[in-house]
């Protein structure tokens, strides 16, 4: 699941007198699915011999290695439907709301045919839209350093911000920032057009923040009501280890 403000880092590397804790980020990179299909009521409308077929290749999404995320766009007509993830084209593992595991359809509602665009991240196993969720990124000074092509790149998703629990709090988590002084904000829909900087303003200022050392875990929660982001740093814990001479 995806870490929050609350997480902490754990696991240690024993060394004598020093011990530094060390560990992968949270939304490191997995071992990623054949495929990953959109199931669900919608499908003969896209392009499939029927609907909840998780073998319909007109469903795929596509895998894209920059973002670490699987992504499609289709134009969806008006009505009221009901999708989920399937995996490597079976019902065998397959993502519902909130991230579970075989979990409740996705509903989503058009009142007009558009495009909808939707995600998965075999990370966290988050499955959304861009109709029933808000995709927000952090673009800043730091994205090249997570693997973006550059910085202040808000259609990169290494800094997606996610929503796994369904609680209108979004956020990720990272390892991979070095030591220095960064600035970001928050986008929306993967572009500058809706973007909230500093106190939670629209086309605010750049939210300053500091990493300390390398291997501190970044964690980025933006409150969707206030549209408010926080990052919380947490450095790498040290352990000392006392010896008594004898």
């Amino acid at each position: 699941m995806l870490t929050r403000a609350r997480s902490r880092f754990e696991g240690f590397a024993a060394t004598v007198l020093v011990v530094l804790a060390s560990g992968a980020s949270p939304l490191a990179a997995q071992v990623e699915p054949i495929a990953v299909t959109i199931v669900g009521s919608l499908q003969s409308e896209l392009g499939c011999p029927g609907d909840w077929q998780p073998d319909c290749a007109a469903t795929h999404l596509t895998y894209d290695a920059v973002d670490l995320t699987w992504q499609g766009s289709w134009t969806v007509p008006a009505g009221s439907w009901e999708y989920k993830a399937a995996l490597d084209d079976s019902w065998t593992v397959n993502y519902g709301a909130n991230a579970t595991p075989g979990g409740p359809n996705i509903p989503l509602a058009l009142g007009a045919s558009q495009a909808v665009k939707f995600y998965y991240s075999n990370a966290t196993h988050w499955v959304a839209d861009n109709i029933g969720k808000i995709i927000a990124s952090v673009p800043g000074s730091f994205q090249s350093e997570l693997g973006c092509p550059g910085d202040w790149q808000p259609d990169c998703l290494r800094s997606w911000l996610q929503d796994p629990e369904g609680d209108g709090v979004y956020g990720f988590s990272t390892t991979s920032i070095p030591a220095g002084s960064y600035e970001c904000k928050v986008a929306h829909d993967e572009s500058w057009t809706l973007n909230y900087g500093a106190g939670g303003v629209q086309n605010g200022a750049n939210i300053p923040f500091s990493v300390p050392s390398d291997g501190a875990l970044a964690t980025f929660t933006y409150n969707t009501d206030t549209h408010v982001l926080t990052i919380v740093v947490t450095p790498v814990p040290v352990e000392v280890v006392s010896f008594s001479a004898e």
